[in-house]
């Protein structure tokens, strides 16, 4: 019994030991889980922290949008990606990034990062309001290799399932672009402008493809934009020249930004030292040197052959030059930029002034080919075809088919350009006037020029007075038609026109009414006229 007694509490001893031991590793345990937990959790949110603050500080770089900030911004995500190489949003972004170094700016080697982190963020999943953003960029690649309506494709189910940013629109607007939807394109470019104002990449890209369409007061406004946000973004700056240069602005502002990149060589991407050098062409050209401006353009097509304002300048060069081969650089300059208006318009211009008609033709019926197809929303959801509403196209036809001697279908095509009631329905009602008065309709001539040769002198086409006041001559009303002379050399002489050029209007002018027996008016004249021009 003693026995029985004796091994009953020993045993209930060794279950006391037991639970206590138990205990203890039990507790022991806990502490180095929670301790193991603790760090664990330390470690991730610091690391979440550092991510954190690695991500804004690439976006923030990023968006100064200068090649050499890009970079930065590159080594922001390279550090962070040390830390954590699954960040969806950090893939995302150095795929831009990298696109837009590899796609706008052409610097080698970028092509294959941009390529291989896109690859990343289409293998992971986000839910952030970035998520849409890998999808973005590869529409934008997809574009790249020529394939407008595929990319078309892409961004349009991105939008259906809801995705709307600046970066998704800036793509939509490059698609719509290259798909020859210009108007479209504008309202694309515009909302992703507002939508980043911040960023100047945004401003910029909708500033050149106004530039292309040859607006080029809107270009230069737009280009405000981008300075604004950065003044010293070095792509808007350059392209803000290109713009001042077609608007008749100081050439000695455009010199001086060529001068101060020229100082910063090594902070220029292969597309701005092209751009840099296409920009001197047109400066050379502005100051009459054609030979200057073809070497810098060559120079410029050397660094990057795709370059559009070199390839430009260059044909305008060759037309100075009286070149035949004119005609050729302004097909090339239109082959490499099918949708840019500014190139067919200008070079049928400039073509047409040399006297090879045919050329000048061949361009415009070019830009009919690529356009003919393309339909452009009429609201209340109709849509009609881009040319039957481009009435700079009917006007430039106009003028081109005037100078073949084709008049009956210049006056149809100005007819054309007329029923559009677009911005061009001045310079259409002049060109239209113009033709009847060299018809010697005059009173279709003067019914027309009237519309657009207000007695105030405030005409937006001044060349309307001109040839009212040709008209007047022919009827006999030497006075009236003195009076509009006068207002058309006051503009000339408000453009800029040079003296020398002025002073033998003002001589021919004499002569016309001395011819005409009109000799006491033809000296009032030349007072007059002689007054204005001191």
């Amino acid at each position: 019994m003693g026995m029985a007694s004796g091994s009953s509490g020993g045993q209930r001893d060794w279950k006391r030991r037991e639970s206590l031991g138990s205990a203890l590793a039990q507790v022991a345990l806990v502490a180095v889980l929670l301790g193991a937990t603790v760090t664990f959790v330390v470690h991730r949110g610091r690391v979440r922290r550092d991510t954190e603050t690695h991500l804004k500080a690439a976006q923030g770089l990023a968006q100064r949008g200068n090649p050499a900030d890009l970079a930065k911004a590159l080594q922001e995500l390279d550090a962070l990606f040390a830390l954590d190489a699954d960040v969806y949003g950090a893939h995302a972004l150095a795929a831009d990034l990298h696109a837009a170094l590899w796609l706008e700016h052409h610097q080698p080697g970028s092509e294959a990062p941009a390529r291989e982190h896109l690859a990343r963020a289409e293998s992971l999943e986000s839910k952030d309001a970035e998520r849409y953003g890998a999808r973005v960029v590869r529409a934008w690649v997809t574009l790249s290799e020529g394939k407008a309506p595929e990319a078309a494709g892409l961004l349009k189910a991105l939008r259906e399932r809801g995705a709307s940013n600046p970066k998704l629109w800036l793509v939509q607007a490059r698609t719509d672009q290259a798909l020859g939807n210009l108007q479209a394109a504008r309202q694309a470019y515009a909302r992703a402008m507002e939508g980043a104002w911040k960023d100047p990449r945004f401003a910029t890209a909708y500033g050149e493809a106004l530039l292309q369409e040859g607006l080029f007061a809107q270009a230069g406004e737009a280009l405000g934009r981008a300075t604004s946000a950065n003044p010293d973004h070095l792509q808007a700056r350059l392209t803000a020249g290109l713009a001042t240069l077609a608007l008749h602005g100081r050439p000695d502002e455009v010199e001086r930004t060529l001068q101060d990149l020229q100082a910063r060589e090594a902070e220029l991407s292969p597309a701005l030292k092209a751009r840099a050098l296409a920009t001197r062409a047109e400066l050379a050209l502005t100051r009459g040197n054609p030979d200057a401006a073809l070497q810098a353009a060559d120079a410029a097509l050397a660094v990057s052959p795709k370059e559009p304002y070199a390839l430009f300048a260059r044909a305008k060069a060759l037309t100075a030059k009286k070149d035949p081969g004119a005609r050729a650089a302004f097909e090339a300059a239109a082959a490499q930029h099918k949708t840019a208006p500014l190139f067919y318009f200008e070079g049928a211009k400039a073509l047409q002034q040399l006297g090879d008609t045919a050329g000048a033709l061949a361009l415009i019926d070019g830009y009919e080919a690529t356009f003919r197809n393309i339909q452009v929303s009429a609201g209340e959801g109709k849509t009609v075809s881009a040319l039957e509403r481009d009435d700079r196209y009917w006007l430039t036809r106009g003028n081109v088919l005037e100078a073949a001697g084709r008049q009956d279908e210049a006056l149809t095509a100005y007819e054309q350009a007329l029923a559009v009631k677009g911005p061009q329905q001045a310079r259409a009602q002049y060109a239209k006037g113009a033709l009847l008065l060299a018809r010697k309709d005059y009173e279709g001539a003067k019914a027309v020029l009237t519309t657009v040769t207000p007695d105030n002198g405030t005409s937006s086409v001044p060349e309307a007075y001109t040839a009212m006041a040709e008209l007047l001559f022919a009827q006999g009303d030497y006075a009236t038609g003195c009076q509009h002379h006068f207002f058309a050399l006051s503009r000339a002489r408000g453009r800029g026109v040079p003296p020398e050029q002025l002073q033998a209007q003002v001589a021919q002018i004499g002569k016309q009414l001395t011819d005409a027996g009109q000799v006491k008016m033809a000296q009032a004249w030349k007072t007059e006229a002689e007054a204005l021009l001191k």
